[in-house]
């Protein structure tokens, strides 16, 4: 039986590149097609991953077109204009929403049915133009949505802690931006309530959402751009989806009556494995985290509300 191929557009730029990499690495496909404006560029981020896989990988790594996509495979939306300093992610809808919808058509040109993943920013937004244009079912369209986000939650609460990131049960929620909430009133380090756990000072995390929120911003600031992070988050999410490892995430996807909310696209935990994304409704939230939960969606209806 034939793998899936994981189709990367964007793929010549640093998220686009540092998800094939970190695809090709971990193995997770065989054949890897990135698609980019920039042929050019393209083949040279192939060509250097292919290199580093010359000793010990059987996965391929080319440059390619929409007409090598088949039902099943994997397309990476990675591609449009990357958020720069000074800058929210709100700022780049426009542009991005037109370049998101011209790839989109060309995916559904084919005639195939893959998953689509998006993760260009603003992705709640992105995401709810993609699965509008595509016309997929909402099973086989979402975006990388908090899970970066929660990534790095777990990591601070477990630096905190000293402990392995992986004893960590946190969340973000919401938008991927300035309106998402983490989970910290019911966070725990292995199955122990975080405010129960030794040594540990709650006031060291009463800013930790506008810490996490921030971060993005800080890293943009510094080097310009966030890839490495990302790129492993795209990684974790083609592992589920190709090996149905049924991977809960927060990913972002459409609401149809979970949680109270319906036509909007935000992150709450979700079941990826290779039938799609499917939300899990009934996580339990606080009145405050329910709250907040309303205006992140408020949020981004709003920002979808000029594409509707």
């Amino acid at each position: 039986m034939q793998r899936q191929k994981v189709f990367i557009i964007g793929g010549g730029g640093m998220v686009g590149a540092t998800a094939a990499y970190a695809i090709a690495i971990a193995g997770l496909v065989d054949d890897i097609v990135l698609i980019d404006v920039n042929e050019k560029l393209a083949w040279g981020q192939s060509a250097d991953i292919n290199d580093a896989l010359g000793l010990d990988s059987a996965v391929r790594v080319k440059v390619g077109d929409y007409s090598d996509m088949s039902d099943n495979d994997i397309a990476i939306i990675a591609s449009g204009v990357s958020q720069k300093p000074g800058q929210t992610r709100h700022d780049l809808v426009d542009t991005n929403a037109s370049i998101a919808k011209e790839v989109t058509d060309k995916i559904i040109a084919t005639g195939k049915q893959p998953f689509i993943i998006v993760v260009t920013n603003p992705v709640d937004v992105l995401t709810y133009l993609v699965l509008k244009q595509s016309g997929l079912p909402r099973s086989r369209v979402f975006g990388t949505g908090t899970t970066l986000d929660t990534s790095r939650l777990r990591s601070a609460i477990a630096d905190m802690s000293d402990v392995d990131s992986g004893e960590v049960e946190a969340y973000v929620m919401g938008e991927h931006g300035d309106s998402s909430f983490s989970t910290i009133e019911s966070a725990s380090i292995g199955e122990i309530p975080l405010s129960q756990y030794p040594n540990f000072n709650l006031e060291d995390i009463k800013d930790i959402d506008s810490r996490i929120q921030k971060r993005a911003y800080d890293i943009v600031e510094s080097k310009g751009s966030t890839h490495f992070a990302i790129g492993q988050v795209l990684a974790k999410i083609v592992d589920a989806l190709t090996h149905d490892s049924k991977s809960v995430l927060p990913v972002c996807s459409l609401m149809d009556g979970e949680y109270g909310l319906s036509d909007v696209v935000l992150s709450m935990p979700s079941l990826v494995s290779n039938q799609g994304v499917s939300v899990l409704d009934g996580y339990p939230l606080s009145d405050p985290e329910s709250v907040k939960l309303k205006n992140s969606a408020d949020v981004i209806s709003g920002l979808i509300g000029r594409y509707r």
